[in-house]
């Protein structure tokens, strides 16, 4: 069966809605207070049925938490393969990475990139996954660093891994909600504010 009632598209579908269910009572109950029965129930199909989507508690927060990470990887991607100056690109890829987590409608104060950090006791599991979406935005990054330095337009006096840390922490910082600003600024407001801070940081005193 083929069309928009597939069998694929009524899974898909199902998934979604498991992880707004799932996000729901994350906010309402935390993680240790929620229960896969309860997402069953409120889903509206069995433990069974919710088993054969996620294996665990565990997979199906990690599945959430990181469900936006495919399109941001090829957004990322595409802009590496551009023809533009290297700062361009640079610019371009902070100002996507914020305006990203700027623009996430969740309100679970946890951002990919604030991973990075310490993990929460209940993604350790995960932590061998998670070091693989870390090895994949530095497989971005550190070449086009490397090759800014090679052309004197980025600071050679900081090793291209202590530049990606500042640039991990530049959005970490930045994707933390806070309303106040966002209602005076505006996230696009800061998110060019956030990528000027970055490009400061890192160009190279001659440009």
């Amino acid at each position: 069966m083929t069309g928009p009632f597939s069998k694929k598209q009524v899974q898909h579908n199902r998934e979604v809605y498991i992880l707004q269910v799932a996000e729901e009572l994350l906010i309402e109950k935390g993680y240790f207070d929620m229960s896969m029965d309860e997402i069953a129930s409120r889903v509206g199909i069995s433990k069974v049925t919710l088993y054969r989507h996620f294996k665990s508690k565990e997979d199906l927060i990690f599945s959430l938490f990181f469900r936006d990470f495919p399109d941001f990887s090829k957004d990322l991607e595409q802009i590496t393969m551009k023809d533009l100056p290297i700062l361009k690109k640079i610019e371009n890829m902070t100002y996507l990475s914020l305006l990203n987590f700027l623009q996430r409608d969740s309100e679970i104060p946890l951002s990919l990139i604030s991973l990075l950090g310490d993990l929460p006791i209940f993604l350790k599991t995960k932590e061998k996954e998670i070091e693989k979406i870390e090895q994949t935005l530095a497989d971005y990054l550190i070449p086009v660093l490397k090759e800014g330095q090679t052309k004197g337009v980025v600071d050679v006096s900081i090793p291209p891994e202590l530049l990606l840390k500042t640039f991990f922490g530049i959005i970490s910082s930045y994707s933390l909600k806070n309303k106040t600003i966002e209602n005076n600024l505006g996230k696009k407001d800061l998110a060019e504010m956030g990528t000027r801070l970055y490009m400061k940081a890192i160009t190279a005193s001659n440009q």
